[in-house]
């Protein structure tokens, strides 16, 4: 746990101070309850002894009421049930290497009927076009009430996508 969490604040330097540790606690909170999730799946990738990048990804529990969709119907058909990607974080100095695709591409090893969601932060512009260039399609997704929409990448194969107008790719 120590390592991811060294390794998410490599991979999200930025505004959010060195010294401000509650990032990392909910981080570990978060982990650790998705952890006890049946179907739970970690991957890792270390160059020698050293963790350069990991991924998580969940079933998404059925019937589906959370982010990024509730109260949207096809929320259920969607993504209930789907592998949904719930971490993918690589050093910047192994960036570039295919150690992201790589890591992707096991964990969506658990999804054969090509169902596999992400819904990545709106502001993450490097996550946002690492998802197009995989070839996952981005949908846009009103949020309940006033909020501001949601992007939702599905695989390139997810079943939803038959006659459904994507956006951004």
């Amino acid at each position: 746990m120590d390592e991811f969490v060294h390794l998410r604040r490599l991979a999200t330097r930025g505004p959010v101070p060195a010294q401000d540790d509650r990032p990392a606690l909910e981080f570990r909170e978060r982990l650790a309850e998705e952890a006890r999730t049946p179907g739970f799946l970690a991957v890792t990738a270390r160059a020698d002894s050293l963790l350069c990048g990991f991924g998580t990804a969940t079933r998404t529990p059925v019937p589906y009421a959370g982010e990024p969709l509730s109260g949207d119907g096809r929320a259920q058909e969607w993504l209930a049930g789907a592998v949904r990607i719930g971490d993918l974080v690589v050093a910047p100095v192994a960036r570039g290497r295919g150690v992201a695709t790589r890591i992707l591409d096991t964990l969506t090893v658990p999804a054969v009927d090509d169902r596999v969601w992400v819904a990545p932060d709106h502001r993450d512009t490097a996550a946002l076009s690492f998802f197009r260039h995989q070839g996952r399609r981005q949908t846009v997704f009103p949020r309940p009430g006033a909020g501001p929409t949601r992007a939702v990448f599905l695989a390139p194969r997810h079943p939803a996508l038959a006659g459904l107008p994507m956006v951004g790719c």
